[in-house]
This record gives structure tokens, C-alpha cells and sequence, in this order.
């Protein structure tokens, strides 16, 4: 019996031995021995691509050559025309030029997985051990839910907001700074703090909208953390005439209206005005302001060009969240995913500069370059001016980022959000000025949404109706020519005989 067990385990070691010097059969080929290839891959620009990506990667790839599909070329062919629809357009773009790797958003990625256009990267990232872990939390898995449990592609950078904030106006005022993981509630309470602060030219205010910033930019702002939602599941029905609507309308026209919160104006015919108030915070007159990274450049370089601002002592905090889901963040998303075609015939070089975009290499090199980009590796940025970044990574982004318009099964006409904005910036005003109350406002929001509604949708009918008979009309013609020109030829064909 001893002596099976021997041989057993003798057996056993060898086929261990012979897995080891043999090696697992490799996922993808690997590259020919001269390490030769070539991509084909969509970006912005040629010029731009390499100064980002190309000729980092053929430092260590000499003999990968690129291919590089402009996707400006898009749209420049779509200018000037109305209606357009951009996605179909892009699906169009990429069935043109065939291209081995594709920079493109969540929502294309999506799509492109459930058309099967999309190589699954799973196994080739597990037989390689590519490294998952050293991501951002939630990132892989905000990712893979795109893609239906698997992963169709990697992002080497996201993009968030953070409050910024004026230590010195906190600390000259004993105000307790902002802390991270914040809501909207407890942000616009601390503002209203510096509500008597100074006054006239002087006022300051403890939270700033810089552009874009009426008062319903501020309402979709804080909204945007919520779970409210404009429209019923199936985005028929407008649905602003509730308590959380209600709530909301109330949070926002009370902090502006108390000077805890600076929105920026409006004139007669609701264009957005720009005065010498457009930037309290380099002023040393805000308190608080929500941006993106690239804010920490204007602030470290602002006192060069612009007289009138000052140093700011700043620090930042994470931007707000819903206390519903504390450690997620609505604000933080991906703009550029690398994928590889379905049907590339070149998914080795593919996957070895997809590898090299996400891998450690260049999230180290960028981390030493504060440009806005954000790398989605979080090892290696950890501070900035002696700052920490933990305000930027600190929260999981969102794996399923529900729209307040709704989802992608909610279709709105493009017209209701073109007439459906003044209506809350007209009825958010009135609250603000005591000439309405906070019930009167929402009730109106919702009536005239929905004739707002109802008339977008009727322009939509029009619409489509209009190019249904305009595609029928040139099918026709085309018919006709067609038969025409049979008739024709039928008809030389008999004076030949």
C-alpha cells in the first residue's frame, strides 16, 4: 500500500515538473520573435496620442507601430447638422475604420459588449496576473458592470469633484472646516454660518457656484446625490409635485436667499452674466467651491496673471454624498475605457498597450504631473503641494450611476430640457424673492413640465413623421431611377438585336 502511495506521489510531481517547464497554452499568441505588430487605434489626434501614450510605449515596444484613427474626423463630418445622433454615429465610425483598440465611454461599452463587438479580457488578465488590486475602490467593479460580470476594458484615469475650501476664512471666523463624506445638507448649513460676514462688496459667502451657477444648477447639483427623479420608471409621467421635490426646492432657495450660498445671475432674456464676482473664491470672499482636479493648477497659478487674488491657504474634502450610500460618490466617472475589438486579428499588441496604459508604469509617470487626470491606480499620487488626495479617492464611484433625467430606458425630447430649465430658474427665483411659496413653486414647476413635456413629444412625432416621408420619398425615387434605367437598357439591348 506504501508503495502505490510512493508512486502516486511520484507521479503527481512529475506532471507538476512537466506543467511547469511546458507552461500553460498562453491565452492570446504571444508576438513574433522580432517583437513586430501594428494597431489600429482610436483617440482624439495623432499629435496628441503620442505625446500621451505612443511614444511612451514604443520606448519599451520599439516595433509596435500605430495606426491612428483621428475621432475628430467624426465630428467634423457632423457639423452643422441638427439631430444628430451621436452614439449611432460613433457605432457607425468604428464599423468604418475596423480599429484593434477603441477608446470609448461606460455607455458605448455597454453596448458594444451586448452586440458582441468587445474581446472579453478576463482570462488573459487572470493567466497574466495583471494587477486589479492596485485600482481604486469600486473602479473594476463599476467597470464590470457594464459588462455584464466581465471585464471588456480598463481605464487608466477617472475624473471627480471635491469641495475646496478657504482654511483661513474657517479659521478667522472659529467655523469648523468641512470634513469628508459630507451630504448637501451639512454642506449648505455650514455655509449659511458666513451668512453675516461682511457686507455689499464685501459680503462673503461660505459656498460659491462659480459658472453655471443659478439656482437650479444648484438644485440638479445637490439632487444629483439623491435618489429623486423627474420622471416615473418609464418616463412618462413628470414627477416634481413631491415631498422630496419639496424638500429639495427648500434646501436650496433657503441657503441662497440667506447669503449662505452665491449663485450667479441672470438676465431679462436668462442669459448668465459675468461680472467681477465670477471668482469670489480667488477673492478671499467664498468659503467653498465644488471643481474638478485641474481647480488645484488655477489656484497654485492664479497670483501670476490676476492682481486681485490672493493665497489661499485651501484644503479639500470629498464632494458630497448621499447619506443613503456614504462611501459612493455621484461626481466620480470614466471618460476613457481601452477595449479591444471582437474581431481584432492583432489582440496581442492589442492587449500589450491596453496593459501598458493601465499598468503601474504610467499611473506612477502621471501621478508627478498634476494635469487634471486622475490616475485610477491610487498608489502613487498620494499627495499634491503637500496636500493629501485622500478627497479624491476616498470614495467608490458609483457601479450603477442612475441619471435624475432617468435611465436608459426613459426617452425625453430634447426640446423639454431646452424649455423645462428657464421653468425652474423662473419659479426657483420666486421662492428666493418671498414671491412665492416653496408648494406654490413646485406646482407650478409641474404644470408647465408637463406642457413642456407634451410639446417636446409632439415636436419629436413631427419629426420623425417628417423623415419617415422624406426616407420613403427618396426610396421611391431611387425605385423609379432604377427602373428606369432597366427600361433603358432593355431598350438598347432591342435596337442592338
Amino acid at each position: 500500500m506504501l508503495k502505490k502511495w510512493k508512486i502516486a506521489l511520484l507521479l503527481t510531481t512529475v506532471v507538476a515538473m512537466l506543467g511547469g517547464c511546458f507552461g500553460e497554452k498562453p491565452v492570446l499568441d504571444e508576438l513574433g520573435k522580432d517583437g513586430k505588430g501594428k494597431i489600429k487605434v482610436v483617440y482624439y489626434d495623432e499629435d496628441s496620442f503620442y505625446r500621451q501614450y505612443g511614444n511612451l510605449f514604443n520606448v519599451k515596444y520599439p516595433d509596435i507601430e500605430f495606426e491612428i484613427v483621428n475621432q475628430q474626423e467624426m465630428y467634423r463630418d457632423l457639423q452643422g447638422k441638427e439631430d444628430v445622433d451621436y452614439e449611432e454615429e460613433r457605432m457607425k465610425f468604428l464599423d468604418k475604420h475596423k480599429p484593434d483598440v477603441l477608446m470609448i465611454d461606460l455607455e458605448m461599452m455597454e453596448k458594444l459588449v451586448q452586440e458582441g463587438k468587445l474581446y472579453n479580457l478576463d482570462s488573459v488578465i487572470a493567466q497574466e496576473k495583471f494587477d486589479l488590486e492596485g485600482y481604486m475602490p469600486g473602479l473594476v467593479d463599476m467597470i464590470r458592470e457594464g459588462g455584464g460580470g466581465s471585464l471588456y476594458g480598463l481605464a487608466p484615469y477617472f475624473y471627480t469633484s471635491v469641495i475646496y475650501y478657504n482654511a483661513e476664512l474657517f479659521r478667522e471666523h472659529n467655523i469648523e472646516p468641512p470634513r469628508n463624506k459630507m451630504t448637501w445638507q451639512e454642506v449648505l448649513d455650514l455655509s449659511i454660518r458666513f451668512a453675516g460676514v461682511g457686507s455689499g462688496e464685501n459680503q462673503v459667502y461660505g459656498y460659491y457656484q462659480r459658472f453655471g451657477g443659478d439656482p437650479q444648477e444648484l438644485l440638479l447639483d445637490v439632487a444629483n446625490t439623491s435618489s429623486l427623479r423627474f420622471f416615473d420608471a418609464k418616463g412618462e409621467k413628470l414627477v416634481f409635485n413631491t415631498d422630496g421635490w419639496k424638500q429639495m426646492v427648500k434646501l436650496i432657495t433657503d441657503s441662497i436667499r440667506n447669503k449662505g450660498v452665491y449663485t450667479q445671475p441672470r438676465d431679462e432674456g436668462n442669459a448668465r452674466t459675468f461680472s467681477s464676482d465670477d471668482d469670489l473664491f480667488f477673492k478671499g470672499r467664498a468659503a467653498m467651491i465644488m471643481e474638478g482636479p485641474w481647480f488645484i493648477s488655477q489656484i497654485k497659478n492664479r497670483a501670476m496673471w490676476d492682481k486681485d487674488s490672493k493665497n489661499i491657504d485651501w484644503g479639500m474634502v470629498s464632494a458630497p454624498v448621499d447619506p443613503a450610500s456614504p462611501d459612493e460618490s455621484s461626481y466620480a466617472g470614466l471618460s476613457e475605457i481601452y477595449a479591444i475589438a471582437a474581431d481584432s486579428p492583432n489582440k496581442r499588441a492589442a492587449w500589450e498597450f491596453v496593459k501598458f496604459v493601465n499598468g503601474p508604469e504610467m499611473a506612477k509617470a502621471a501621478s508627478r504631473s498634476m494635469d487634471g487626470n486622475l490616475p485610477t491606480r491610487n498608489q502613487f499620487m498620494k499627495e499634491i503641494d503637500g496636500k493629501s488626495t485622500e478627497a479624491f479617492y476616498s470614495l467608490r464611484p458609483k457601479a450603477k450611476y442612475d441619471s435624475i433625467w432617468g435611465g436608459p430606458d426613459v426617452e425625453v425630447p430634447s426640446e423639454f430640457y431646452r424649455d423645462f430649465r428657464p421653468i425652474l430658474d423662473k419659479e426657483l427665483k420666486a421662492v428666493i424673492d418671498n414671491k412665492k411659496t416653496v408648494d406654490e413653486a413646485v406646482a407650478a414647476i409641474q404644470a408647465e413640465g408637463e406642457v413642456a413635456l407634451q410639446k417636446g413629444r409632439e415636436a419629436d412625432k413631427a419629426r420623425k413623421e417628417a423623415e419617415q416621408k422624406a426616407k420613403g420619398e427618396s426610396g421611391k425615387a431611387e425605385e423609379e431611377n432604377k427602373t428606369e434605367g432597366s427600361g433603358s437598357a432593355e431598350a438598347g439591348t432591342a435596337e442592338g438585336d
